[in-house]
């Protein structure tokens, strides 16, 4: 039977789990620049289960993706 600090406890405990595995799925995605492939590689998960916790806890992935990548003009190439 649970009592009233057993359940506050659970919950305290879930949400720390669930801050916890959103940091670490944030860290991944800023080293891999937003790359869900590889940041689930190194996580040790699959694509799948990753877009899953991203979609859960409402991670924007297109905020880790590098958009700034500049295009060489024809001037730069020549340098």
């Amino acid at each position: 039977m649970k009592t009233r600090d057993n359940g506050a406890d659970e919950d305290l405990l879930r949400k720390n789990v669930a801050e916890f595995e959103k940091y670490i799925i944030t860290s991944a995605l800023k080293r891999t620049g937003g790359n869900g492939r590889e940041a689930a590689k190194q996580l040790g998960t699959t694509q799948r289960v990753l877009m899953y916790r991203i979609q859960k806890y409402g991670i924007d992935l297109n905020a880790f993706r590098m958009t700034s990548r500049k295009k060489p003009t024809n001037k730069e190439n020549k340098e």
